[in-house]
């Protein structure tokens, strides 16, 4: 890949550039809905009150989301100037127990009529049983949907099963490794910017008692999958779905959770913590490291003496330093059934434009101290220290991918994150591992 598209590039560099500013709720003009004004037939028939509608959403914007007050918030101004529209919100952590919910509800006839979800293979099912309505089919009767939204954000966020799109994206993402300067300072460390560093880090940390990885391996080990397989393969392997061809790489970037372990580089309950945790323990400064995304910079306590950095290249020359994982995954999609039933489909439209206004995505991206914004918000100002050298990350980054489980077969994925916890204590063979993800992919 060529240097960082503009796909990211403008959302990832100046315009990452965050600032203090902290609205509430998007203001009217800047919605951009435009529903079909109401039928002029008689005087009677315009002044007659909307009928009562209650629209349930379902988001990732729960827990410890940095953007759920944001989130929270527009939800109830939207409702001060929609009155006769009730929103049930049923929010929560997006980890694979949601993302399994989600889906079961789908299946079972029980979807939302909004939802904010992945784009990639996760929507796989929404998508091709029509349970989702494409933005293509939307515009077609309210011709300004989400028209702040920049062509480059829609690209990538289109499914990719089609190449359409059904989903409104908000703010893109990067990944890589946030950092207590200040711990690094304290014993003479440099940051993980190569490999041998890296190692470094881990010992030392481990012999004075601190957690070098803040991690949840039984719970979230997706980042350090993918961060692991980009080590050893870069984003030429990385981005490469036939598993079988870049085998090599996917083995040794799994035997680095047994390499890791051996080393003492995660917490001793890191099979049963939860992902959660190992950030508040990243926050009390008892870990020194902790690997993530773009929208974990919210809910750092510690804004000026953490920094993130690029995983370091394992040494072999496949990886550029600075590779990252990042780009557009989610947004907001309108259910087919809340489109089919003619009492909630203008509301349906009128809440996403709600929460996808410029405003809100400025909010959004203020909120979770960083990301690329999915509309041109201007330039902003103010960035922490911890936001400044996120921006300088994915700025400087020369090629991007997307998560693997964004086009990993669930089922081969699912498998492949409940043997992370064995992998790491030696109970389990890599390469076995990903034979059976290569057996699954080609079975699917």
């Amino acid at each position: 890949m060529k240097k960082f598209s503009k796909v990211l590039a403008a959302g990832l560099t100046g315009v990452m550039v965050l600032s203090s500013l902290a609205g509430c709720g998007a203001k009217p003009s800047e919605t951009g809905t435009s529903t079909p004004a109401p039928a002029a037939d008689t005087k009677q028939e315009a002044e007659k009150p909307a009928q009562p509608v209650t629209l349930r959403t379902v988001s990732m914007f729960g827990g410890t989301d940095p953007m759920k007050d944001v989130y929270e918030a527009t939800i109830q101004e939207f409702m001060k100037a929609n009155t006769n529209i009730t929103v049930e919100d049923e929010s929560a952590t997006a980890d694979e127990q949601w993302k399994s919910k989600v889906l079961i509800d789908f299946a079972a006839g029980n979807e939302p009529d909004v939802i904010f979800f992945f784009t990639d293979v996760n929507a796989q099912a929404l998508v091709e049983q029509n349970k989702v309505v494409s933005v293509e089919e939307i515009k077609a009767v309210y011709p300004d949907y989400a028209p702040n939204i920049t062509e480059a954000a829609m690209e990538s966020a289109k499914y990719a099963g089609d190449g359409k799109n059904y989903a409104v994206p908000v703010r893109g993402y990067y990944e890589g490794i946030f950092c207590n300067k200040a711990l690094f300072d304290q014993y003479g460390l440099e940051l993980p910017t190569t490999w041998e560093n890296l190692e470094k880090a881990v010992t030392t940390f481990k012999a004075n008692n601190i957690t070098p990885f803040a991690a949840a391996l039984g719970h979230v080990p997706h980042y350090f999958i993918e961060h692991f397989i980009l080590a050893e393969g870069g984003v030429a392997d990385h981005s490469n779905k036939d598993v079988a061809a870049v085998k090599d790489s996917w083995v040794k970037g799994l035997e680095l959770f047994k390499k890791f372990a051996d080393m003492g580089a995660f917490p001793i309950d890191t099979a049963t913590s939860k992902h959660e945790l190992q950030q508040e323990a990243f926050n009390a400064g008892k870990a020194a490291m902790f690997l993530d995304g773009s929208w974990a910079i919210g809910g750092m306590t510690d804004q000026e003496n953490t920094v993130i950095v690029p995983i370091p290249g394992t040494g072999n020359g496949k990886k550029d330093p600075s590779e990252i994982i990042a780009g557009f995954s989610s947004g907001y999609y309108i259910t087919r059934k809340a489109w089919d039933d003619p009492a909630k489909r203008d509301a349906a439209v009128k809440f996403v434009q709600a929460l996808t206004t410029t405003d809100v995505i400025r909010q959004f991206v203020v909120a979770a101290g960083g990301g690329a914004p999915a509309a041109d918000v201007g330039e902003i100002t103010g960035l922490s220290k911890l936001a400044a050298s996120g921006s300088k990350v994915a700025g400087e980054a020369t090629a991007v991918d997307g998560a693997i489980d964004g086009w990993l077969s669930k089922q081969a994925w699912d498998f492949l994150l409940s043997k992370v916890p064995v992998i790491a204590v030696g109970k389990e063979d890599a390469a076995a591992v990903v034979d059976k993800v290569i057996e699954m992919e080609k079975n699917k």
